[in-house]
């Protein structure tokens, strides 16, 4: 049978023709797959297609209110922008009852709905920096405790080899005179100062004392866009790992004991941990300092020896004892997280 529902006006004039020119029309229609009903529908419209909207819509909005919607949605005004501002904009202004919903679909119909949403955000991550304290990222994070107050913690990270250079707890909020104490420890403990510091937008970045520090020692304060914290990815990467494996697992009742374990955690991963993204999986450490420890070369060793004698046979060819020797000053203890032990 044919699909004469999705006939367009100039295939029904021709089947109206075929069928009016035809001996036996009803033989004709029934070869067309037409029922006769159909026909002689297409005859009184003459092949027009019904609407199926209703002739009259009695809850239709008035042309004149429809408008002062749109004139109230492209104002600047605050106060009459908003589905629910605009109602009550109708019912004082124009003594029109009307609902939020009913207003919403008319925004819609008029293409206005989406209108006031803030659009996306575009952040720009800046090329990753090659040497060590050529660029230094800043963050502070909040925990909440119920007693005896909230917990900040400012972490100094470098970018170039995910060294966290600096950890500090505090029982107040980051103000320009704890960031100044962490740049002059991070030189005390490596011999200068960085190069560039990023910062977000958080007031006691943009502090006199913080600018006028950098300023003397010829630091470059780099601000990321406002709401834009990807652009600051490494100290952000840092406060992930300490909330998975640190703060989300344990509860501590002091700030010394937090800062303990701070320090604790912070050399493990300086020292112990190894970066995926890395090719040869080094540990900060060992990126920043551009050193490579007995584990490293083992690791590597025991890799090409795999890649060259396969994964069955390199057992047989090279003692297992001689990629051990490496293990004897790996002791290194600790009661964080289980990745942290080492067997």
């Amino acid at each position: 049978m044919s699909t004469y529902q999705s006939f367009n006006q100039t295939e029904k004039w021709s089947i109206l023709k075929q069928v009016e020119e035809s001996n036996d029309k009803k033989r004709e229609l029934v070869k067309l797959g037409i029922p006769r009903s159909t026909y002689y529908e297409w005859l009184k419209t003459n092949g027009e297609t019904k609407k199926k909207t209703a002739h009259r819509i009695w809850n239709k909005t008035p042309e004149a209110i429809e408008t002062k919607i749109k004139e109230y949605r492209l104002s600047h005004d605050p106060l009459k922008q908003s589905p629910a501002r605009i109602m009550e904009n109708l019912e004082h202004n124009e003594g029109y009852l009307m609902t939020e919903s009913g207003v919403k679909s008319v925004l819609v119909r008029q293409g206005l709905n989406g209108f006031l949403k803030p659009k996306k955000k575009h952040y720009c991550i800046r090329p990753k920096a090659e040497k060590f304290l050529e660029t230094v990222c800043v963050d502070d994070v909040e925990f909440l405790r119920a007693r005896p107050h909230d917990t900040y913690v400012l972490n100094f990270s470098d970018e170039a080899s995910y060294f966290a250079l600096e950890s500090k707890v505090f029982g107040h909020k980051i103000c320009a005179l704890d960031i100044v104490r962490g740049l002059k420890a991070i030189k005390a403990e490596h011999g200068r100062y960085p190069k560039t510091l990023r910062l977000d937008n958080a007031r006691a970045h943009f502090a006199k004392k913080v600018i006028k520090f950098c300023k003397k020692n010829n630091i470059f304060l780099d601000h990321i866009t406002k709401g834009c914290p990807e652009e600051n990815w490494p100290v952000e990467s840092w406060h992930r790992n300490l909330n998975q494996d640190v703060i989300y697992q344990h509860g501590y009742s002091s700030l010394a004991e937090w800062q303990r374990a701070m320090d604790e955690y912070r050399k493990w991963h300086n020292y112990r941990k190894r970066l995926r993204s890395d090719p040869i999986q080094r540990t900060p450490a060992e990126i920043a300092f551009a050193q490579t420890s007995p584990a490293t070369q083992a690791r590597v060793k025991a890799k090409l020896q795999r890649k060259l004698y396969g994964q069955t046979t390199v057992s047989r060819v090279v003692p297992i004892e001689s990629n051990r020797a490496f293990m004897k000053n790996l002791l290194f203890t600790t009661n964080i997280v289980s990745e942290m032990r080492v067997s």
